[in-house]
């Protein structure tokens, strides 16, 4: 498991329900730890995950700075954030909440699926997009996740990029954040979390939709109409 460099000295550490967060100052450790803990919430109740819990709090770092993330994660200068194992890297900026929110789905999406499935990339990166832009919007930031049909469901599924280099610009990362907001707002949580239950338990994706959403779509060619179709 890949670790980077800790905080500078001094750094306080406050140990939640699910997050051990470690910043600068006992008050910005007390914001980040209550914004994580929210953003979980929000994000239990938009997949209808409620049973879940995590094996261990996962660890959350806050650098100072953009300059100390860079310098101590040596990420590259598009990064704003990243997981790796069972942490949360990120840095204090207004995109913070964003940045929480997006990794964080990324780690719960793991672990509740206990494997990594490149066929489900569209979901994870869709639902982690979805989560950031609600956590910005909450924030009174822009959030647009319009419906810009650019790719095919196909194409969407084959071409996912290989890093969220162009995560902010990408059309693919529009469309799966809309394909998956459509899911939840439309479909419905509950049958959200039907859906998530039938992926976990190793149906694809297709029949997985079947299970979460019977009376809406049949398969991903369903969902694909529909979603064009704004119904």
């Amino acid at each position: 498991m890949r670790e980077f460099e800790d905080l500078d000295p001094g750094a306080k550490e406050l140990v939640s329900l699910h997050f051990s967060v470690r910043a600068y100052g006992s008050g910005n450790a007390d914001a980040v730890s209550a914004l994580c803990e929210n953003l979980y919430s929000r994000l239990m109740n938009d997949t209808g995950l409620y049973s879940f819990l995590p094996r261990e709090p996962y660890r959350v770092i806050v650098y100072g700075d953009r300059e100390e993330y860079l310098r101590k994660t040596g990420m590259p200068q598009w990064s704003g954030g990243l997981s790796a194992g069972n942490a949360i890297y990120a840095y204090e900026s207004r995109n913070l909440p964003g940045v929480l929110a997006h990794e964080m789905t990324h780690l719960i999406f793991r672990e509740y699926l206990d494997r990594d499935d490149l066929s489900l990339r569209w979901v994870n990166e869709g639902l982690a997009v979805y989560e950031e832009r609600e956590a910005l919007a909450a924030q009174g930031y822009a959030a647009d996740l319009s419906r810009d049909p650019v790719l095919s469901f196909q194409e969407m599924l084959l071409l996912a990029p290989m890093d969220e280099r162009e995560r902010n610009v990408s059309a693919w990362y529009r469309q799966v954040g809309s394909v998956v907001r459509f899911l939840i707002e439309r479909g419905g949580r509950v049958g959200f979390g039907q859906f998530m239950r039938a992926l976990k338990d190793g149906q694809r994706a297709g029949d997985a939709l079947r299970t979460g959403f019977p009376a809406q779509w049949r398969d991903l060619d369903a969902l694909e109409t529909s979603w064009r179709d704004g119904r």
